[in-house]
């Protein structure tokens, strides 16, 4: 049991290596400018992982990427399939994928088998899920391939089946949201620090009406007498 495991984790991380080791579609490699190498072109791609997980005997990576492809590695017992699909095939499949999961079918001792597949884009790489219907039981399985005459079929449950569309189905939404160009404008706006608040111009007080000044007293006016006061006489009384 414990070297099963080790094989697993082994291949596992081979797929890894390979994975981020792969540049664009071949479609894409075709079109760069010459003189580009693959290495530089693989730097250029900005991936996500969203998923390593085993089923079976077999060790699965799913990773989103902002090209508008996902990758799915797949590393079986005796082989390694590596898959570049574009993101609204993904989608499709995704959609296609759960509902054959979630239809009844009628129960009948002839066997019926259900097949959601895609095809990576330009290569004749394969990925699909089977379930086979047999007197009301269902059994599932993932079948990997990078060559019409070659692959592995890896039996699986139907909770692990739910489990990878769903892995799909979130690299199909992380790869769109990579894809989206960023908001430079809003960015901008956000990272601009805030303007300093300029503090209100004082208002200069009031000024007061200057007093009058102090009338000054008229030296050449005599003093009044005062009324009620007899007057005086400056004669000299006679004898």
């Amino acid at each position: 049991m414990i070297s099963l495991v080790s094989i697993r984790l082994v291949a596992l991380g081979a797929a890894v290596a390979v994975v981020m080791g792969r540049g664009a579609p071949v479609q894409a490699q075709s079109a760069a400018p010459a003189g580009q190498s693959a290495k530089a072109e693989a730097k250029s791609v900005k991936r996500v992982a969203i998923a390593k997980s085993i089923f079976g005997d077999a060790g699965m990576i799913v990773n989103a990427r902002d090209d508008g492809f996902i990758e799915v590695a797949a590393a079986g017992p005796n082989k390694t399939v590596l898959l570049q699909l574009r993101t609204l095939a993904a989608r499709a499949w995704v959609d296609s994928t759960a509902r054959m999961l979630k239809a009844r079918v009628r129960r009948s001792n002839t066997p019926r088998t259900y097949r959601s597949d895609i095809d990576e884009h330009g290569t004749s790489g394969t990925m699909a899920l089977s379930r086979t219907v047999t007197a009301g039981e269902s059994e599932y399985s993932l079948f990997f391939s990078d060559d019409p005459l070659g692959g592995f079929t890896i039996p699986i449950e139907k909770s692990e089946a739910d489990v990878f569309v769903a892995q799909i189905r979130r690299a199909v939404s992380t790869s769109a949201k990579l894809a989206e160009p960023p908001d430079t404008a809003t960015a901008k706006t956000d990272s601009a620090a805030p303007e300093a608040v300029k503090p209100a111009p004082k208002r200069a007080p009031a000024k007061k009406p200057a007093a009058p000044p102090a009338a000054k007293p008229d030296s050449t006016k005599k003093p009044a007498t005062p009324m009620g006061s007899p007057a005086r006489s400056t004669a000299p009384a006679l004898g």
